[in-house]
């Protein structure tokens, strides 16, 4: 299965840049040199972070000593990661772009939020309370754009082929009256309804665990239905968040997730718990 999205072409040609770069004996300075750049300039080209320009990409495939041909296929894979995603639009900070990018190229999402109801599952109006909220990070005017943006992330859960999301949510975040009564038991009754699509696995998990590998923040880690694409791990902090591509820390950040998804509350159990918590508020909880 080919890659999808803009995100994922720039990182399939920064890969193959890099078998090319090896085979061709040359080193990141070589390329850095040629182009006139720095060093950095070259790592970002190569993770996929950042586009290259036609007379860059081709200045590099003629230093590479790539065949004509493949230098045609790279091209083709050099313009369709120029391409603007549908995320590029709606105002969002520079830092969370390349988040959404892999989020929409992504097959899977293992997620774990401590405080908050993760993203892919949160209504309109709890989304609106979060950025209304966190108004020193989100300008005046920028709060419609932004939810927005949020709601049209969750149309990959009931797309086809579907999102498929294992969320595992700090009981914390379910108890934290993010918006008001209302708007927090609307909330809940949300994930009821979203855990039971097939391709979504929610799971709570419970106060009295206690200590557990991830009390500083939350996990993400995108899996791709392409085989050739390795895992991307995200590391979300008050101030913007952060690629991860190193597989050796991905691959942590994947081991942290599965602690946390054993240590919580099965997903019938945390349909019951969130269900009892909707009852108590004179909701509608009922769950089997």
């Amino acid at each position: 299965m080919s890659v999808a999205g803009p995100t994922a072409r720039r990182r399939r040609l920064g890969a193959t840049l890099v078998e090319m770069r090896d085979a061709a004996n040359k080193t990141q300075r070589d390329a850095a040199d040629l182009l006139g750049c720095s060093v950095g300039k070259i790592v970002n080209i190569e993770k996929g972070r950042s586009g290259v320009k036609k007379a860059e990409l081709e200045k590099l495939l003629e230093f590479y000593g790539t065949d004509p041909e493949q230098q045609q296929v790279l091209e083709e894979l050099r313009k369709a990661g120029a391409r603007r995603g549908w995320w590029s639009t709606y105002g969002l900070p520079d830092w969370v772009k390349p988040f959404v990018g892999f989020e929409n190229d992504a097959s899977s999402v293992r997620n774990f939020e401590l405080g908050i109801i993760p993203g892919l599952l949160q209504t309109e109006p709890y989304a609106r309370a979060v950025h209304l909220t966190a108004r020193h990070l989100a300008p005046p005017g920028t709060v419609d754009k932004r939810v927005a943006a949020r709601m049209e992330r969750q149309r990959r859960l009931t797309a086809t082929p579907p999102l498929e999301l294992w969320a595992v949510v700090d009981e914390a975040a379910l108890h934290r009256m993010v918006g008001g009564p209302e708007v927090m038991t609307e909330q809940l009754e949300h994930l009821l309804r979203m855990g039971q699509l097939p391709n979504v696995k929610i799971q709570v998990l419970p106060a009295d665990v206690g200590a557990h590998g991830s009390m500083s923040g939350p996990i993400c880690v995108f899996s791709f239905a392409d085989a050739a694409e390795p895992d991307i791990g995200w590391l979300e902090h008050p101030l913007g968040g952060n690629i991860v591509d190193d597989p050796k820390d991905v691959a942590t950040m994947a081991t942290l997730f599965d602690d946390l998804r054993e240590a919580a509350l099965g997903v019938r159990e945390s349909a019951r718990f969130i269900a009892a918590m909707v009852n108590e508020r004179g909701g509608g909880g009922e769950h089997a």
